[in-house]
């Protein structure tokens, strides 16, 4: 994993997208078609491998932007310097032309990942289980699998409240084995009074309600997902059987409701 400093936050951020990265990609055809190789990008590949050997690497190559690699991670991506040792995440733009040029290529990678797995459709998901969070009249619906500790997921919080008219099912996802302390976490959101309340507020400030302990489906919610093959959160889950995995933002989160 990576060993160069930056601040706590972003370092956090990076470890949990390139940890992330391996097992959203061990799905047979879970990774975009690469694009035809050549010895640079065979060579940054190797480098990367070498580099960083936990993680695996989907599709290769050269960015618009002289000097950097897109370089995509299961269902993230990052812009990679020459050398292979700084790593920028979020979208790419072309102000000039006022283009995104990441978001069609994410796109096409959810597709390709979700592809790939087990059928897990709305209808079938226990709802119960999940924080109930309504804005507007409620009238459109989706399901997030969220990790309380993932910062894409924070990201998504921050695009869903861009969307209105929605109601939103948030299944507890914390994934143990990059974020130890996020079950713990989990469970005190489940158990607080409002708990969609203390769900918003944690995701907004990073801190925790008071610890409690109560029934709670966090067990559940983790043998779901690791029976329909969710290995990253966050996972969104729409009503006619759309899905994507990673961070949408709220142009794309608005394109995929108005399909349902």
């Amino acid at each position: 994993m990576l060993t160069f400093k930056m601040n706590n936050f972003r370092a956090r951020k990076l470890m949990a997208a390139l940890a992330l990265a391996a097992p959203a990609l061990s799905f047979a055809g879970s990774t975009p078609t690469p694009a035809a190789p050549n010895p640079a990008a065979t060579a940054m590949r190797q480098m990367l491998a070498q580099r960083y050997p936990n993680t695996k690497f989907g599709d290769i190559q050269r960015s618009a932007v002289p000097g950097l690699w897109e370089v995509w991670m299961g269902a993230n991506v990052a812009y990679v310097t020459d050398e292979g040792r700084h790593f920028v995440f979020g979208h790419l733009y072309d102000m000039q032309t006022q283009t995104d040029l990441t978001a069609a290529k994410r796109e096409q990678v959810n597709l390709q990942i979700e592809a790939a797995k087990p059928k897990l459709i709305f209808a079938d998901l226990p709802l119960s289980d999940a924080i109930k969070t309504v804005r507007g009249n409620g009238q459109r619906k989706l399901a997030v699998f969220s990790d309380p500790h993932c910062p894409y997921c924070r990201d998504l919080e921050k695009e869903l409240s861009q969307v209105d008219n929605v109601t939103i099912y948030t299944f507890l996802f914390p994934i143990g084995s990059i974020h130890p302390e996020a079950a713990d976490v989990a469970q005190s959101i489940w158990c607080a009074k409002d708990r969609a309340g203390a769900w918003k507020a944690f995701m907004a400030t990073g801190k925790s309600p008071q610890s409690q302990r109560c029934a709670a489906p966090i067990e559940r919610n983790v043998e779901l997902a690791n029976k329909a093959g969710i290995g990253g959160t966050p996972y969104i889950i729409f009503t006619n059987g759309d899905k994507a995995a990673g961070l949408l933002d709220s142009a794309s989160l608005e394109r995929r409701l108005s399909r349902n």
